[in-house]
């Protein structure tokens, strides 16, 4: 599931690739990785708090490939929209951007939940790009009578979603949470001064042989053209 190599059989205790949690293990694959029982069986959500909330990544992008990858995340679907957010949350705790605590986890899902299905055709905002605002949203504690962090949570969000409607349609939701998680580190290192040691190119893209519309070529993401 993490990176398409055949398994092997084994009694060793070995850590969960998804939730860091060690135990015997019957199978991993050649390159070590291993999928516990619980990870293996969680809903949509569940796999996006267990992971998020154990992960010491620093880097957005291997969070949000690593998520994608489960079979519980579909090529298109609503979870993706509290995926970006709770990445970004994530990382922002573990290099101290923010003070970032469990309930924060637990509110982007809730607040990403509530965008609706499709609403990237239906309301002209992908909700990858509304993930990127209601990260940010939380981690400033911003509301309705805030200022500056209002403002910003609004920013962030115009910024992502003009970059994920630049690729065109119809609409990719791995492509979308690509551009929402660039243009998030982007926004931080100009406004916050924050600079991530590192962020993964996700191409070529590993879900591109999945997507039944792909756009292929005029994906920027497709193979290694350049990025948008």
């Amino acid at each position: 599931m993490v990176c398409g190599k055949p398994l092997r059989s084994t009694s060793e205790a070995t850590e969960c690739s998804f939730c860091g949690k060690t135990e015997k293990a019957d199978y991993v694959c050649e390159e070590g990785h291993y999928i516990c029982e619980s990870c293996r069986l969680a809903t949509p959500e569940t796999l996006v708090r267990k992971v998020c909330g154990a992960t010491k990544e620093t880097d957005p992008m291997k969070v949000v490939l690593l998520l994608m990858k489960d079979p519980a995340l579909q090529m298109h679907g609503p979870e993706h929209h509290y995926v970006v957010s709770c990445a970004l949350l994530a990382v922002w705790r573990n290099l101290g951007t923010f003070e970032i605590n469990d309930s924060a986890l637990d509110e982007a899902i809730r607040r990403g939940r509530k965008v609706l299905l499709a609403s990237c055709g239906l309301w002209g905002v992908c909700g990858a790009a509304a993930g990127v605002g209601i990260a940010l949203s939380i981690a400033t504690k911003a509301n309705m009578l805030s200022d500056k962090e209002r403002t910003l949570s609004m920013e962030s969000v115009s910024e992502s979603l003009a970059k994920i409607a630049k690729i065109g349609g119809p609409r990719c939701c791995k492509a979308s949470t690509y551009s929402a998680i660039q243009k998030a580190t982007e926004f931080l290192e100009r406004e916050f001064e924050v600079e991530l040691p590192s962020l993964t190119d996700p191409r070529p893209c590993y879900f591109r042989n999945l997507n039944e519309e792909c756009l292929r070529d005029k994906c920027p993401y497709f193979k290694g053209n350049n990025l948008v």
